[in-house]
């Protein structure tokens, strides 16, 4: 079995926590996930903030196109 931590994804004005699998024993640095932008599922980074306590994530943006 992998071992996992407690990630915490900040989007500022909404918090979510996820179980994520440690990679050689160290917190994954990015994740992607799916989210839905104007009706339309696209890949979403996450980026781990190494100044935040804990495994704190923020949002990173998308790599298929600019959303902002």
């Amino acid at each position: 079995m992998a071992d996992t931590y407690t990630a915490t994804l900040d989007a500022g004005d909404t918090q979510e926590t996820v179980e994520l699998e440690l990679i050689a024993g160290e917190p994954q640095k990015s994740i992607i996930r799916t989210a839905n932008v104007d009706g339309a599922e696209v890949d979403e980074v996450w980026e781990l903030d190494m100044d935040a306590p804990d495994y704190t994530y923020r949002r990173g943006g998308y790599p298929e196109r600019d959303y902002s």
